[in-house]
């Protein structure tokens, strides 16, 4: 199996994790929702549950989304440079989402550690769970990150090349 392959597969499985964790929380909410409204119940762990599967859900579904390249980009600049100048650049980009990801990755870990401690008031569970989103969102999002830098350096000018149907705005298309 390529690294590449398994890369797809890695994000996949993220993707997926993502998507059945937004599951829950709909069912979560709308569980908090009508036991308040219909049966005149407190459900007082549902803002935590909420919370907490809202930030793995956004943390594993970015990873997911930033390995497939899906983020929104203002691509106006990388459209209209050349070829080299626009490989240049793309290899700068990379770099410094590296950097932004490794100093929220750091970041993320102090927190993690520092608030193993402390711990939610309804169910007692330690704020390290909520900062572990972000520490392994941020650390899958380094190794995307990475493997896409080797994928630029091994091919070269090409990997970034602009084909004459995307240098043009086209707001008639629906993709």
């Amino acid at each position: 199996m390529t690294l590449e392959r398994i890369e797809a597969a890695i994000a996949r499985v993220l993707e997926i994790v993502a998507l059945i964790l937004m599951l829950t929380l709909v069912v979560v909410i709308a569980w908090s929702v009508v036991g308040r409204q219909v049966f005149h119940v407190s459900v007082p762990w549902s803002e935590e549950i909420g919370a907490g599967l809202l930030m793995w859900m956004v943390m594993l579904g970015a990873a997911a989304t930033w390995s497939r390249r899906r983020h929104i980009t203002i691509d106006v600049l990388l459209r209209r440079i050349g070829l080299r100048p626009r490989y240049a650049l793309s290899i700068f980009i990379e770099l410094a989402s590296l950097l932004l990801f490794a100093v929220a990755f750091k970041g993320a870990f102090s927190m993690m550690s520092v608030s193993a401690n402390n711990s939610t008031t309804a169910l007692g569970i330690s704020y390290s769970y909520l900062y572990l989103a972000l520490v392994i969102g941020l650390g899958a999002m380094i190794i995307f990150s990475l493997l896409h830098l080797g994928r630029l350096l091994r091919r070269g000018p090409s990997m970034v090349a602009v084909t004459e149907t995307e240098t043009e705005w086209n707001t008639s298309s629906s993709s």
